[in-house]
């Protein structure tokens, strides 16, 4: 016998579930988190790496291993998948929150006013607050449908003489809404407004141009569908845009310098590198390139297409974002009232479909709490959340609507 208190002060006391099927080892939704398993060349490369050596362009070594080769070979590959113009254009940073913390502090000004949409991540948010407080910033949301997609034509509607940005969450980790990112950076150029882009769940899963987008700058993680490793991500910053460096120190070049060199992409990545994580992007890019982005989109979207249609079969499952016959990144989300109409916390319902089932999901806010309120599930805890990848297969969807229709039946 368990029992489970949740977020509301009220227990859960349950038998051992009876599963739907044999037990696997593991079955991994939780990708939009980390993505798990990684593609067999990345980890061959990442252990390769450590074998070897971790040094990178400040010493002089004989090992076999050349981690500054692998930095601008990598950076040439990033290039490439991304359409940028130049090489230069590609920033290490040591994550997506890094990377738009570094965007954030060269583009917002002191008393400057951004355009958001609801569905922004903590990543945008919380430097907004942060700079609200300090230097006076303030924000305007787009209105957006139920779905969570704006209009692009509201950002005209929203701008002002002292508008100094426009940022915009490509695909909410929420719902999977994902916004119309080239119309948007469209008027944004119209209107002649710095445009920046949060691509963490979109970039790996979608075909991303930064040209066709029009952005200015645009973060990503590494560790998420890119398949690498966490403590790395890659900020994409436009030549010519006059962003300063936001932080300070070693770059193991022009050391004779006493203040931060100007050369791009330096300019930007004091700090010794994560070798192991840039080793497995490279690898991982790679991958890419003999996989297609297309076929990964495609089997995504198959996935999710199958998830939808097995969980919206649920008694008193209430599936969250745009359905799947819409353009949509691969994040699934759901909340679930029990017999009397109240609502199940979503991180019970999370604990029992891994304790049970071996089924890891996230569950709670997602550090997204502005697109819960959009959805309504704030009050209500946030939602469970299913993320998909290219590795997810239909198996792992049948077992995994077996189980959540166990538990919900279970805890109802």
């Amino acid at each position: 016998m368990r029992r489970w208190v949740s977020a509301d002060g009220l227990y859960y006391t349950q038998q051992r579930m009876e599963s739907p099927a044999p037990i696997p080892d593991l079955v991994y939704l939780d990708n939009a988190a980390t993505t798990y398993p990684k593609p067999p060349e990345v980890v061959t490369a990442v252990r390769a790496c450590l074998d070897e050596s971790l040094t990178v362009q400040r010493s002089t070594h004989v090992a076999p291993f050349r981690g500054d080769e692998v930095l601008r070979a990598c950076r040439v590959k990033l290039a490439r998948f991304f359409g940028a113009d130049a090489p230069e254009e590609m920033v290490y940073v040591y994550s997506a929150t890094d990377g738009l913390n570094i965007a954030l502090s060269g583009l917002v000004k002191p008393g400057g006013h951004v355009i958001v949409t609801p569905l922004e991540h903590h990543s945008v948010m919380r430097p907004l607050h942060h700079m609200r407080d300090r230097l006076g910033v303030t924000w305007s949301e787009l209105p957006a449908g139920a779905d969570g997609v704006v209009d692009p034509d509201d950002v005209r509607r929203l701008a002002r003489p002292d508008t100094c940005l426009v940022a915009l969450n490509w695909v909410s980790n929420v719902s999977g809404t994902m916004q119309p990112a080239a119309e948007v950076g469209r008027v944004a150029r119209e209107l002649g407004l710095p445009y920046l882009v949060d691509a963490a769940q979109a970039t790996g899963t979608h075909p991303v141009d930064v040209r066709a987008i029009g952005c200015d700058a645009m973060a990503q993680p590494a560790h998420k569908a890119l398949f690498s490793l966490p403590g790395l991500g890659v900020l994409y910053v436009r030549a010519g845009l006059d962003l300063p460096p936001w932080r300070i120190g070693g770059t193991g070049y022009r050391s004779d310098l006493v203040t931060q060199p100007e050369e791009r992409p330096m300019r930007f990545e004091s700090g010794t590198p994560n070798v192991p994580a840039i080793v497995g992007l490279d690898a991982a890019l790679d991958w890419f390139a003999a996989t297609g982005v297309e076929r990964i989109e495609a089997h995504c979207a198959e996935m999710i297409a199958a998830l939808w249609q097995g969980l919206s079969a649920i008694p008193r499952l209430t599936l969250i974002g745009p359905p799947p016959s819409s353009q949509r990144g691969f994040v699934l989300s759901f909340t679930v009232d029990d017999a009397a109409g109240n609502a199940i916390d979503p991180l019970v319902f999370s604990q029992a479909l891994a304790e049970h089932f071996h089924i890891s999901t996230r569950a709670g806010l997602h550090c997204a709490p502005s697109a819960h309120r959009h959805f309504g599930t704030y009050d209500r805890g946030g939602t469970v959340r299913f993320s998909v990848s290219y590795f997810t297969t239909p198996e792992h969807v049948e077992y995994a609507v077996k189980a959540t229709a166990a538990v919900a039946g279970e805890l109802a």
